[in-house]
């Protein structure tokens, strides 16, 4: 995903308060966490050192999803 797609992404769903994308990494602000990577990555774009950052959003975008399949 580039950055433009997560921000549609993220826009107008309702986000989690807290999460954990991996074993021991939690995400507590979840709107600040996704506005600090999303900014990183458009300051930052092409660079090698951003792969984090989208690494991060598409385990953040994974959470999601599977836990809307569980909502469903």
């Amino acid at each position: 995903m580039t950055a433009e797609e997560f921000e549609g992404y993220f826009t107008g769903i309702e986000l989690p308060a807290q999460v954990e994308i991996d074993s021991g990494v939690i995400i507590v602000d979840v709107p600040l966490f996704i506005e600090s990577h999303l900014n990183y990555i458009k300051v930052n774009e092409g660079k090698k050192h951003t792969e984090v950052y989208y690494d991060r959003l598409n385990k953040l975008v994974s959470y999601m999803e599977s836990n809307k399949d569980q909502e469903a």
